[in-house]
């Protein structure tokens, strides 16, 4: 029974994984990688996108953030919010590249969570996106689709709902499952109001707040 459940998770998660990939996620230069994941940290992907298509189009590397006054780096990322932080930890990183690394992006895990804004779901999002190593960068969608399903304890912390998910799923779907995991959770399981009533995992759903309801005006949209 456990098995029928995961691997009906399994084929919605990874056909909403295919959608978004064909959008977004293509093994990526490490510095854009790493710079788009800091840019996208508590932000929409428009507003990443924004931020990210205005910077890049001004530099390349960076040596090039570091030659650049810190207000005309806040104004190039501004849409991402949060830019005054976010653009003090972008200098401070170039600088850590540009001295330790000959100005790239250390491929090591514990290399990446050392540099300044880099936390567990970035440093997982270069490894992925930016190196093709498995794995699975936790973020807010991946946390909430894969707790209301009962793939993971509800109180569990990222290490532990990464670990768990990349035990879940084989070596050859672990890239997709963050990919799929995100276009599910901002499709149909949305954070505030789950659209349950067009859920093809409703039946399986641990979810205890299920929102069966739908607008007037919804439409059942299949994958």
């Amino acid at each position: 029974m456990v098995t029928d459940i995961r691997n009906k998770i399994r084929k919605i998660v990874l056909e909403y994984g295919t959608i978004r990939d064909k959008k977004y996620h293509v093994i990526g230069k490490p510095f854009r990688v790493l710079i788009g994941a800091i840019l996208s940290q508590r932000t929409r992907d428009a507003k990443t996108d924004e931020a990210a298509k205005n910077l890049f189009s001004v530099i390349s590397n960076p040596e090039d953030i570091i030659n650049m006054g810190i207000e005309k780096l806040q104004n190039l990322i501004k849409p991402s919010g949060f830019y005054r932080q976010k653009s003090k930890n972008i200098k401070k990183l170039c600088e850590i590249l540009v001295r330790d690394y000959d100005g790239n992006v250390p491929k090591k895990r514990e290399e990446l969570l050392r540099l300044p804004g880099v936390g567990f779901k970035t440093a997982d999002i270069v490894s992925l996106y930016a190196y093709g190593i498995p794995t699975i960068p936790v973020d807010i969608h991946v946390e909430i689709v894969s707790k209301r399903l009962g793939l993971v304890r509800k109180d569990a912390k990222y290490e532990e709902t990464r670990a768990t998910l990349e035990n879940i799923f084989n070596k050859k779907e672990i890239p997709r499952i963050n990919s799929g995991m995100v276009e599910f959770g901002q499709r149909v399981c949305l954070t505030a109001r789950p659209k349950c009533y067009m859920c093809p995992l409703m039946g399986v759903c641990k979810y205890d707040k299920k929102n069966l309801n739908p607008p007037r005006s919804a439409s059942v949209r299949p994958v």
